[in-house]
């Protein structure tokens, strides 16, 4: 089978490669192939044929996204001796897959039309379709936990996908409410969000036959860098590029969710009012969200907003720092401090 796994820019000698490309590398250089197997995995599911399931699991399975739940997994597999290869690629192939039934899932609730700069699958196929492949992905995640043969981290996992399940519902009731607190912005990013990183560097922990304080020490990284990484997402939404993020300006916004940004807007006592009244309106036309870009506006709040995820960020190097040092702990110290600086 072709690998896939090629997240690099092919650069031209005299180019310089940036951070984030130096970073690839070195995830490429430590867990190229296992990632080509997870890869292999993904793609290798039993459905005969070219029938429609194919058809629809094979185009959201090309909308790539960062792999970051995998490679976090095999990260933390490094740090120990795992105790078998193989289980670990499973479970890496597991967490991939939950993640992307979650986000087919996301985007039928939300009716959001794109993912990821291509359409979604609902916007492709509907919603009844849709949720069936986004309930086989989740059928097919678990098939390769049980082929792993640990009660533990089955465990793991179907409660991080239960907290996932609380955090949509959460998500909705607190929909357009701008009286959301910081309390129930950041329960609700560990639910959506964290809770999933934070399961999948415990599986990886557990896979490579960590104690239990160590374990529980990989799923505080987890759970630091997935606060960090959806902060970050949520400033993107304010001042990201929708040809790199994928989505329009304001688009958590328009779908009723009050992110961390917008909680520290909605304080000023000049912007917090045009901002509430934009949100009872339902008034999210790209000239109503203009006063976003005003510096003015957002300086303040997404400056905030970022030094609470370089907090996020300082508490998961923390739990790091006691393991040894060696090539998959450089790697995972890089991938966090790149987050902040992410562009999409």
């Amino acid at each position: 089978m072709t690998k896939v796994y090629e997240p690099f820019l092919i650069k031209q000698e005299n180019e310089a490669a940036t951070d984030a490309e130096i970073l690839q590398r070195k995830i490429r250089s430590l867990l190229g192939t296992n990632l080509d197997k997870v890869e292999e995995i993904l793609q290798d599911y039993p459905t005969s044929g070219k029938g429609l399931l194919r058809e629809l699991a094979d185009y959201i399975l090309t909308c790539r996204g960062k792999r970051m739940r995998p490679i976090l997994l095999m990260l933390c597999g490094n740090l120990g001796a795992v105790v078998e290869d193989y289980s670990m690629v499973r479970a890496a192939a597991a967490v991939e897959l939950i993640h992307t039934a979650s986000l087919i899932h996301d985007d039928v609730i939300d009716a959001s039309l794109k993912r990821r700069g291509k359409l979604s699958l609902n916007n492709i196929c509907g919603n009844r379709s849709a949720v069936l492949v986004g309930d086989f992905f989740f059928a097919r995640a678990f098939e390769l936990i049980a082929c792993c043969g640990d009660f533990e981290l089955n465990m793991l996992l179907t409660q991080a996908i239960g907290a996932m399940c609380e955090g949509e519902i959460e998500q909705a009731r607190l929909a357009f409410n701008p009286m959301i607190s910081e309390e129930d912005y950041f329960a609700n990013i560990y639910r959506k969000t964290a809770v999933l990183l934070e399961a999948s560097c415990g599986a990886g922990g557990r896979l490579a036959a960590l104690d239990e304080q160590n374990i529980q020490k990989l799923e505080s990284f987890g759970r630091n860098l997935g606060l960090a990484f959806q902060i970050t997402d949520d400033i993107l939404d304010i001042v990201g590029e929708p040809s790199i993020t994928g989505k329009p300006v304001g688009n958590d916004l328009k779908e009723g969710n009050i992110t961390l940004p917008l909680i520290y807007i909605l304080k000023d006592p000049y912007w917090g009012p045009c901002l509430r009244e934009i949100i009872n309106k339902r008034d999210f036309s790209p000239a109503s969200l203009e006063f976003l870009k005003d510096p003015s506006c957002s300086r303040v709040p997404l400056e905030s907003a970022r030094l609470k995820a370089l907090h996020f960020i300082e508490k998961a190097l923390e739990h790091l720092s006691g393991f040894k040092d060696c090539p998959a702990k450089t790697v995972m110290k890089e991938l966090a401090n790149s987050i902040p600086n992410r562009n999409s």
